[in-house]
């Protein structure tokens, strides 16, 4: 990917190899998004059965396949064939045809650009902190035609350094067996970028920027939390390696003693940050 000049992303992971081994978990571990998400995101852009809808970094389209009954297409994008192959196959139960899963990533929307076509909305849920987001924002300005826009998704989850007592064990026990610097698949390491996607979205192109919040409770058991960290980059099972089973079984110990009924409550946000080409 290209590195613009003053650019935040400085990667040191491989596409390919964040997310390897973790498609089965994601599709079923990673909470999906509220159905309100996608009825503002319908109203907000006016999409129709003419609308063209492009999800980057789509994983097994959680986002795609709530978009795909609203709009004539959707593109749904992923460095993975094993994220796109789990979409493709829920897709089939939900008996959607108008969806193109295309094997790819961000730093290729340009040359990728004339198999996409024009573009109504660019979606991006849990995805656009893994990119070079200046040189994404700017090829998606080019791609996308004039009142259509974009809206990247964000939310808590139940491994991020916000306190909760539960959480808090969660994140204890991962630092444990692997270590302080966060992972990124088996050969890379993670920063967060420093600015916030709406500094991002304002310093670009796209005009008019507004934000959703929508609060969310999520119930969670053990085993779903479990499946939700073999879902993450930095606690996937290559990650982990022979120390999966070890990990696991401290963790269910201390979350066991913790809750013994094994439910695990939690509020949260879910933030879509939108703006349109006008």
């Amino acid at each position: 990917m290209p590195v613009g000049e003053g650019s935040d992303f400085n990667p040191t992971w491989d596409p390919q190899n964040v997310f390897a081994g973790t498609a089965r978990y994601y599709a079923r571990y990673r909470p999906q998004y509220p159905d309100v998400a996608i009825v503002i995101l319908t109203e907000k852009f006016k999409l129709d059965k003419y609308s063209r809808v492009l999800d980057v970094g789509c994983g097994p389209g959680h986002l795609t396949l709530k978009l795909a009954p609203r709009v004539a297409r959707v593109i749904a994008l992923d460095p993975l064939e094993e994220m796109l192959d789990e979409g493709r196959r829920a897709a089939r139960e939900l008996h959607l045809s108008n969806i193109d899963w295309l094997c790819g990533e961000s730093g290729m929307l340009a040359e990728l650009a004339a198999r996409i076509g024009c573009i109504s909305l660019t979606v991006m849920g849990r995805s656009f902190h893994w990119m070079n987001r200046e040189q994404t924002l700017r090829d998606l300005y080019s791609m996308t035609g004039t009142g259509g826009g974009i809206a990247v998704f964000t939310d808590s989850g139940p491994k991020d350094r916000v306190w909760a007592p539960w959480r808090e064990i969660i994140w204890d026990t991962v630092k444990k067996w692997l270590g302080e610097e966060r992972r990124a698949g088996t050969n890379g390491t993670y920063t967060h970028p420093e600015k916030h996607h709406q500094r991002m979205l304002q310093e670009s192109h796209f005009q008019n920027m507004e934000i959703a919040h929508i609060d969310i409770e999520r119930n969670w058991t053990l085993d779903e939390l479990v499946g939700y960290l073999y879902s993450a980059s930095a606690t996937s099972v290559p990650v982990l390696g022979n120390k999966k089973g070890p990990f696991e079984a401290e963790l269910r110990e201390r979350l066991t003693e913790y809750e013994p009924s094994g439910r695990f409550y939690e509020t949260g946000t879910v933030q879509i940050i939108m703006a349109w080409k006008r």
